[in-house]
């Protein structure tokens, strides 16, 4: 039985006349006749009574009837799905993300994404960069928002940057310098800080340090958190200063006020996906990120 058989019997069926279905599917005749018969043999079943010119169906026709047009529902929609796919246009995507990016680009790149491409299972997880490091290789997530460490385009990834934005200080309310508009990095020199374990962000955390190590000291670091959002309610809690992204001033943490850093310092994030074979759905999103970030660049 092949889906011609069927489309065969259910124009047969709706017509009740052999000489209007054959005309409907464009055939003649005596081989849709044939067909026909080839299929009630094949089933074991009278689907038609034919009396004369008069064509009924039969009572095991009309269950047939309603199987086989679910059966060319069923299959129009898997083709129509299969070249869906092929566009990448449904499939799934895991994202992963550092804290910081969820106050800058990514809502907007999500948004844009599920707008264009709303049958595509989306899921997002929020993972410091060597977790995502990790879930990248491992197949866990397909893409990724983080602050390699240098040298990672030669571990299999392939990595872009997409934002920059400048290095702020995050102080206490009541701390001393805060009536400073800008603050010398040196200025810190005897500060407490809280930083990103260097396990958890390593590229982060050395660029840090290097910073700090220019200007003539290494910071003396008190604790460490591995989410700028917990760095931040601890600087609140007056446990030391830190140095965070600028879009962190959106955390919003009562007893914290942020001052630029001077010199233009700044970090940049990146995207990250595995080299090897990327999926449609994944180029998809690769492809909104680039226009998000030429949008607001």
């Amino acid at each position: 039985m092949e889906l011609r058989h069927l489309r065969y019997f259910i124009a047969v069926a709706e017509e009740l006349h052999f000489g209007r279905a054959a005309k409907r599917l464009n055939i003649s005749q005596p081989p849709l006749s044939q067909q026909i018969m080839q299929l009630e043999k094949e089933i074991g079943v009278r689907l038609f009574d034919r009396i004369k010119r008069h064509v009924t169906i039969t009572p095991a026709g009309l269950v047939f009837l309603e199987e086989a047009r679910r059966i060319m529902v069923l299959s129009e929609d898997a083709v129509r799905r299969a070249i869906r796919a092929d566009k990448g246009e449904i499939g799934r995507l895991a994202v992963g993300y550092i804290g910081s990016a969820n106050y800058s680009l990514l809502p907007q790149v999500v948004r844009e994404f599920r707008k264009r491409f709303p049958d595509i299972d989306l899921s997002l997880a929020e993972l410091n960069t060597s977790n995502q490091i990790e879930a990248l290789r491992e197949g866990r997530i397909h893409v990724g928002f983080l602050r390699p460490p240098r040298g990672i385009e030669n571990e299999g990834l392939s990595v872009e940057p997409v934002f920059r934005e400048p290095l702020m200080v995050a102080i206490p309310q009541n701390h001393h310098i805060k009536e400073k508009t800008s603050i010398p990095l040196r200025m810190l020199a005897k500060e407490s800080f809280i930083m990103i374990p260097r396990h958890r962000g390593t590229g982060y955390f050395d660029y840090i340090i290097a910073l700090c190590q220019k200007e003539g000291f290494s910071p003396r670091i008190v604790l460490e958190a591995s989410q700028f959002h917990t760095i931040i309610g601890l600087v609140a809690a007056e446990i030391g200063i830190a140095i965070v992204p600028a879009t962190m001033q959106s955390s919003r943490f009562k007893g914290v006020v942020f001052r630029a850093l001077e010199g233009g310092a700044e970090t940049i994030l990146n995207m990250a996906w595995t080299s090897d074979s990327p999926s449609l759905v994944l180029l998809n999103f690769i492809s909104v990120t680039r226009e998000v970030v030429s949008s607001i660049t």
